[in-house]
């Protein structure tokens, strides 16, 4: 099912006339196939997002997206990176650095490498696509559950423009941005953007003077410039760079057993900052030859994020009486380069189009992570430190030295694939495609300062898909789709485990799909609905072993998840419009499989009195539970958004745009173990209001937008940490927030 999530706007008000008449629905382009195609005749789910409608949402973020995509979650998961899931594959091994995610993140046709860049603001976009079901082809590794497609607006050749825009709004909100488009003769100009983006944070930690008393801050800089070069009209070099940095005073989630009443509030007595650094540098050279065209896309990416946790996450003395520790992770640093290099060659026209490419990418980088555990009730002081004297290694003992490691890391993947639109007819169309993927993971590792033990993961995969089209009329076509996708397989920090492999399987999705695009009513109503079905094998998830500390990433050999999804926008007189989305999604494991739920582990480590003692088969029988029947992490039951709109053109004053938006999602299970006391999060409902005012004679505009309307505490996610002393974190959708902004366009 593919279509586009209109949420209103005033960039979606074509059309309607002072005089009542209704105009026709925008035709939208989307680059799901790396060309150019209509959305309408694109058979992909995809989600298409301009930035007038994400200003509606109030998103600012990939994490914004949460409850506004068909079958798609975002979900918080403290100081590891953000946990996108789109139809039951996601991003389960966030503690694992050698684990991928399942949602590949694609900027101006560039793959970024790194899930850490995922926290960047938006900044000066054209469009945003999310695409639905597994990419293999030309999206491929990393895109089993569907990819995300981000395309900045480029330089304009010509014409001088720019903008600038300031907010400010609750909890001490401000974002300043401006954008400026400057030609450079006729066949070069430059455009570059920045914003400023900031708030206090809506965390009361009331144990951390330090803080200013709450957490949850954030501070971040986004700059892009890029320059577009066109020598001819055949040949264009497009250069940009961008920069993010965000700083955080803390994390703003709290653990869900926190004895403070209010669901804000922290009793953490142990600082949690965290800073983000994301640079890329990317260039896409395209020539067309006539008959096709040829494209290379290069980027340099680099990534760093540190941020200080609290395994607990609650005061020393709740701490002790909840664990008998108080847990402390001051270094969880992640520092990642990447080179990737794309050649692809193309043809749209005529009886067949097609693509044809080469992927290269190279990753390397460094982790580091250090962590005690004091059993005292007065904090004993230590001094990190990954390189310690015999002497000093005793000294860290003493203080409760529970985990250290350094490991050092390298990725290469190569990738050849083609895929061709054969147009048997003006009204059927079957489209094919392939790629071969090659994988390898190798790292360095050490663990309590033992000598590095070399640990490596590799495999090779073929995906490819399927599809057919036909046009039941003009505006409306037919489609189904046979498609597979991959996910790479990595290393786990167990060398001593009985049951957790060393390393972990790749992760491989068969998905069927049918759909139907339709717009009636001379292009005024656009409905989309689709079914899908998706077979996975070897779903990656965590697991513990029965040898304590020993757990990681594992493989469930059979699973499922099946859905519907709907789609629809209409366009009314006097100016409204009218835009919903609903999904039904139901998942299941369909192979029996033994596992031991690390938060289980966790207990029976603390009624145990000492380490869980693994070789005991009373414990084990205690331990391992058989998770066939379960239903698969963040895939709820049902989801929906709905949003009217009206533009109401004042004479000789100016434009008014309404807004008003409603989403729900059903409750569901944050992890595959479908643990009652800890993995269940509760159903949400959430509304958002944005009016904006636009002079007719004027370049200025004032806006208000209001964000969960009606002040919701619904939890947003529940995350059970893997290790240390098995902390379940809660975070809690953001609370309301009323933003003013006034901008200007010249």
């Amino acid at each position: 099912m593919a279509g586009a999530v209109t949420l209103g706007g005033p960039a979606w008000a074509e059309g309607a006339d002072g005089d009542g008449s209704v105009g026709s629905l925008a035709e939208i382009t989307v680059t799901a196939q790396k060309v150019n195609t209509k959305l309408q005749k694109t058979p992909i789910a995809i989600t298409a997002l301009s930035p007038d409608q994400m200003a509606d949402s109030n998103i600012r973020s990939i994490q914004d997206l949460d409850k506004q995509i068909p079958g798609m979650t975002v979900t918080n998961a403290g100081p590891y990176p953000l946990n996108v899931t789109i139809r039951g594959v996601g991003y389960d091994g966030v503690q694992n650095n050698s684990a991928q995610p399942g949602v590949a993140f694609v900027e101006n046709g560039v793959y970024i490498a790194s899930p850490v860049a995922l926290t960047a603001s938006f900044l000066d976009l054209d469009q945003l696509e999310v695409l639905r079901g597994p990419q293999g082809t030309v999206n491929g590794q990393n895109a089993d559950g569907g990819a995300m497609n981000v395309t900045t607006s480029a330089p304009v050749l010509g014409k001088f423009k720019g903008s600038a825009e300031g907010s400010y709004g609750s909890y001490n909100y401000n974002r300043e941005r401006g954008m400026v488009n400057v030609p450079v003769g006729e066949r070069f100009a430059i455009r570059a953007a920045f914003q400023h983006d900031a708030h206090d944070g809506w965390y009361n930690a009331p144990n951390q003077p330090a803080a200013g008393g709450n957490v949850g801050s954030q501070n971040s800089y986004t700059g892009r410039i890029n320059a577009l070069w066109k020598p001819t009209d055949r040949l264009s070099v497009n250069i940009w760079a961008e920069i993010f940095n965000n700083d955080s005073n803390g994390l703003a989630i709290r653990n869900m057993y926190d004895n403070t009443s209010d669901i804000r509030t922290t009793s953490n007595d142990y600082a949690t900052p965290q800073t983000v650094r994301s640079r890329i540098v990317a260039g896409t050279v395209a020539y067309d030859l006539g008959y096709v065209t040829l494209k290379s896309i290069t980027s340099f990416q680099y990534v760093y994020m540190q941020a200080a946790n609290s395994g607990d996450m609650v005061n020393r003395a709740l701490a002790l009486s909840l664990y008998g520790y108080k847990d402390e992770e001051p270094v969880k640093l992640t520092q990642n380069h990447s080179v990737t290099e794309e050649l692809n060659i193309s043809h749209s026209g005529g009886l067949v189009d097609w693509i044809a490419g080469a992927f290269f990418l190279h990753t390397w980088g460094m982790e580091r992570y250090f962590e005690t555990q004091q059993s005292s009730a007065q904090r004993i002081d230590y001094n990190v430190n990954f390189f310690p004297s015999a002497a000093e290694q005793t000294a860290l003992y003493a203080a409760g030295l529970a985990f250290e490691s350094n490991s050092n890391s390298r990725r290469t993947s190569v990738a050849g694939y083609g895929q061709a639109t054969l147009h048997l007819a003006s009204n059927f169309r079957i489209t094919g495609g392939i790629r071969y993927s090659w994988d390898k993971y190798s790292a360095d590792t050490s663990t309590f300062y033992i000598v590095p033990v070399p640990l490596s993961s590799e495999f090779k995969k073929v995906t490819g898909k399927v599809s057919v089209e036909y046009d039941l009329a003009r505006t409306t076509t037919v489609y189904a789709s046979f498609s597979t996708g991959v996910k790479p397989g990595g290393t786990n920090l167990n060398p001593s485990a009985t049951v957790v492999p060393r390393s972990f399987s790749h992760e491989f999705v068969r998905a069927y799909e049918i759909g139907a695009k339709n717009e009636f009513f001379n292009r005024t109503l656009r409905l989309n609905v689709s079914g899908f079905y998706n077979d996975y094998r070897n779903l990656q998830a965590d697991s513990e072993d029965p040898i304590p500390y020993q757990g990681g990433m594992t493989n469930v050999p059979k699973s499922h998840v099946w859905g519907v999804e709907g789609e629809a926008a209409v366009k009314l007189p006097q100016g409204f419009r009218i835009d919903a989305n609903a999904t039904g999604m139901w998942s299941k494991v369909d192979s029996d499989f033994q596992v031991i739920d690390p938060y289980t582990a966790q207990i029976i480590n603390r009624d145990a009195g000492g380490p869980f003692l693994g070789n005991d088969l009373a414990l084990r029988a205690q331990a391992f539970t058989n998770i066939k029947g379960n239903q698969l992490g963040r895939v709820p039951h049902f989801s929906s958004s709905a949003s009217i709109s009206k533009t109401t053109d004042i004479r000789d004053v100016g434009k008014l745009d309404f807004f008003i938006q409603a989403n729900y999602r059903s409750a569901f299970w944050y992890r595959v173990f479908n643990n009652p006391l800890v993995d269940r999060v509760s159903h949400q409902f959430l509304m958002n209001l944005n009016a904006r005012f636009q002079p007719q004679h004027g370049p200025w505009y004032v806006e208000l937008n209001v964000s969960n309307l009606l002040g919701s505490n619904a939890i947003d996610a529940r995350y059970a940490e893997n290790f240390g002393v098995g902390g379940v974190f809660e975070s809690v959708v953001p609370p309301r927030q009323v933003i003013g902004r006034i901008g200007v366009n010249f």
